[in-house]
């Protein structure tokens, strides 16, 4: 005969079965309560994930054994992304500046809740502006920073080999 608490059943019964757990006497815990969110880590740093981006992207596209550096290319890529950063960001950083100065339009509990909700909205909308800003600008520095590495490399290598043609 099995004992009360053994077997498949006595498994089944504890895995279906919730037992009271209440906190440790005198643990400052309250039953039911939740944990408290843990506090907010510094903001990330746009300006290394971008450089970091341009540096993986290009790493990704030069391991094919065919590929061969295009400046032409990078380029246009490097100009469409100062453009972007000349035009469309610069003039959402302006139009963005109107979102930080909503005024009231009364002073009852309404308007000013409006207010203060609309302008922080628009702060927030500024900061993903200038983080944006920093990672595509460190992504088009990377860029540059790539296709000056590469064609110096380049001009070395040419060199070189007239350096060889003159030793022969």
């Amino acid at each position: 005969m099995t004992r009360p608490g053994s077997g498949p059943r006595g498994v089944y019964d504890q895995l279906n079965t919730t037992s009271p757990q209440a906190p440790p006497q005198g643990s400052g815990l309250i039953q039911g309560a939740a944990a408290a969110p843990p506090p907010p880590g510094p903001p990330p740093d746009y300006r290394n994930l971008g450089a970091g981006q341009a540096k993986a992207d290009f790493a990704a596209a030069s391991a094919n054994g065919g590929w061969e550096f295009d400046p032409a290319a990078m380029d246009k890529v490097i100009k469409a992304l100062q453009d972007s950063l000349d035009n469309d960001y610069s003039r959402a950083n302006t139009e963005a500046t109107f979102l930080t100065g909503i005024d009231a339009m009364g002073t009852e509990v309404g308007s000013e809740g409006y207010v203060a909700k609309a302008n922080a909205s628009g702060a927030a909308y500024q900061e993903f502006l200038r983080s944006a800003v920093d990672y595509t600008t460190a992504y088009v520095d990377t860029l540059r920073q790539i296709r000056d590495a590469y064609q110096r490399q380049d001009q070395a290598a040419l060199d070189a080999i007239r350096d060889v043609g003159k030793a022969v």
